[in-house]
């Protein structure tokens, strides 16, 4: 099967609802912006698992938004929507115009448009002003452009108060990983957080496939080995 069959088979088997971790329960279209859109590895619920264990934790924070950057067709955006019911805004960022109907639709699907605010390019001044007097949960995914959102000092003194899931892009820069690092580290809790293996044979519908298929279902086709940092924030005010 190729790639393109096995995400169709486990958009079949699960109705297009992802089946594990914290947003379980979610619908989600088929419809991508960004390569296939990983939607099998979503679906599934396996998609940048190494994260479920930092959002179920900051899922018990109060914050007054969450800000999506990088927010490609909404998995993020729309999970957190349901997973942080307190949190009465998201907002999302995106470059690709594409991406905004497609996070559109997802929001719709699951009842949560009205918490969804979308938008275009965010860089640091943006981030800057809507992080004053707020505390933010921020979810960065920028292809590499991350160093160049938090170039000013001033925007990461904005965040002193928010708390923050950063991918790191070291492939596309050598270097981003400790650059964040030390950045944030004067106001935030920093855990960097490494790529882990998949377990395919934990669905029970995958289990007629072959090796090589099942393995394809849980990939998500990285470059190479990936990092995340988590920045928690130190201020007494949490």
């Amino acid at each position: 099967m190729n790639r393109s069959e096995i995400t169709a088979f486990i958009a079949t088997q699960t109705q297009n609802i992802v089946q594990t971790g914290p947003f379980k329960g979610m619908r989600l279209s088929r419809r991508a912006s960004w390569g296939d859109g990983d939607v099998g590895p979503k679906l599934l619920g396996l998609y940048e698992q190494e994260l479920h264990e930092s959002l179920i934790r900051f899922s018990e924070q109060d914050y007054q938004e969450i800000v999506d950057i990088g927010a490609a067709e909404g998995y993020y955006a729309v999970g957190a929507a349901r997973l942080f019911p307190q949190t009465r805004i998201v907002r999302t960022y995106d470059t690709n115009e594409v991406s905004h109907d497609i996070l559109r639709e997802n929001a719709a699907l699951n009842g949560v448009s009205d918490k969804i605010v979308v938008g275009g390019l965010c860089d640091g001044a943006v981030l800057r002003g809507l992080a004053q007097g707020k505390r933010l949960l921020v979810i960065l995914d920028c292809e590499g452009g991350e160093l160049a959102v938090f170039e000013d000092a001033a925007v990461v003194a904005s965040l002193r108060h928010s708390d923050l899931i950063i991918e790191c892009h070291d492939f596309m820069q050598a270097g981003i990983t400790g650059l964040l690092v030390t950045k944030f580290f004067p106001t935030h809790l920093v855990e960097v957080i490494y790529s882990a293996g998949r377990n395919p044979n934990a669905f029970p519908f995958l289990a007629f496939l072959s090796d090589e298929d099942r393995w394809q279902a849980v990939s998500e086709r990285r470059p190479s080995l990936m990092n995340w940092i988590v920045c928690r924030s130190k201020s007494p005010q949490r």
